[in-house]
């Protein structure tokens, strides 16, 4: 009976060989423990079962490899199409205008919008309509650049999409009204718990989607390229960072040029990351881009806020007050995000990009 079970299991693994190359790639482990599971539940049966589980096996073949060829062969068509439009050359311009497109996106909209006599000048209706289709244009290339397995230009668009998740759930779970006077601490120490909590939950959101990373086979392969550079990762943070650099606008009304004047440095850090080719460089230039981008913000508070709230304390002659602070806590979070992926290689399940790194 165990000759039958070896010798069944046997030439199924053989038969394996006949599938869709990817899809034995991502499948085939699970069938041959499913298989094996089957002739070891029917092997105290007898030997007539065994044999009826092989012939179902052998019926159901043909009808399955041929439905699998014509989807690998639906799939490699419009596999090929993606890759014709958004898998180009490292350091090329149609790479750096796909990275660029999420930040000027989101900084040409309110921008324009918040132009005196803009917004009252356009229609509701067509305002919100403009807002959903560039919206739906960044969800359409961030699924375009998960499919083509995540390239560097499509990194932060994921940014983008992981910083607005993490302060989602902090706002959903109440944490957000918590330290914003929900407790009875000075309001400049609830501002700096609120940034470290928030720091917290990005590096276990990292920690989490490297390891989702490795598990599925859409992102399987940017597991391995950042287990090579790290630096990927912080290339993603850095989308994340324009979320926060945007966010410092909420306030302040007729800032239209100084957020279009905003987006210029964090175009030249996207430039300058995918044309350099030494890390520490690239790190750098994001670093200056975000920290430009900052000042640029704090600038138009200085220039365009109305100064009704009284300055909170003094740095020798400097007054400072919650809009100043607000924004040099939002700075240190934005540019802290960058280095985060420096930590990850040391994650316990991440071995290999330690090996690589030796």
């Amino acid at each position: 009976m165990n000759q039958t079970n070896h010798w069944l299991i046997r030439v199924y693994t053989k038969s394996l060989a006949l599938y869709p190359r990817r899809f034995r790639a991502d499948f085939a482990d699970e069938m041959q423990a499913v298989f094996n599971l089957r002739v070891k539940d029917v092997a105290g049966q007898g030997v007539v079962s065994l044999l009826k589980l092989a012939l179902r096996e052998l019926i159901d073949l043909p009808l399955t490899l041929l439905t699998l060829y014509a989807r690998e062969r639906r799939m490699s068509i419009m596999q090929k199409q993606l890759n014709r439009w958004f898998i180009h050359e490292p350091g090329s311009w149609q790479e750096v205008l796909l990275a660029c497109l999420p930040f000027l996106v989101l900084f040409l909209f309110p921008g324009v919008f918040s132009f005196p006599g803009v917004e009252e000048s356009v229609p509701v209706a067509i305002g919100l309509g403009l807002l959903g289709l560039l919206v739906l244009t960044l969800a359409v290339l961030g699924i375009a650049g998960l499919l083509v397995r995540l390239p560097r230009w499509a990194l932060p668009y994921a940014g983008v999409l992981i910083t607005g998740v993490v302060f989602l759930v902090l706002i959903l779970s109440g944490t957000s009204s918590l330290f914003h006077g929900g407790l009875s601490a000075p309001w400049w120490l609830r501002m700096l718990a609120f940034d470290i909590i928030s720091l917290g939950a990005m590096v276990v959101t990292m920690i989490l989607l490297i390891w989702i990373a490795q598990k599925i086979p859409l992102t399987r392969d940017f597991f391995g390229q950042v287990q090579k550079d790290w630096s990927l990762f912080s290339f993603a943070m850095y989308g994340g960072a324009m979320v926060l650099v945007l966010g410092m606008y909420e306030d302040i009304s007729g800032a239209g040029l100084y957020i279009l004047v905003t987006a210029v440095p964090l175009f030249l850090g996207v430039w300058a990351y995918l044309r350099t080719q030494a890390l520490h460089w690239r790190i750098i230039a994001m670093f200056l881009a975000v920290t430009l981008s900052m000042g640029i913000t704090l600038l138009a508070n200085l220039q365009l806020k109305d100064w009704v709230s009284p300055v909170e304390f003094t740095i020798g002659a400097l007054d400072i007050n919650r809009s100043v602070l607000s924004i040099l806590l939002t700075w240190f979070l934005a540019v802290t995000m960058l280095f985060i992926p420096m930590i990850l290689p040391r994650i316990p399940f991440s071995k290999p990009a330690r090996e690589n790194m030796v």
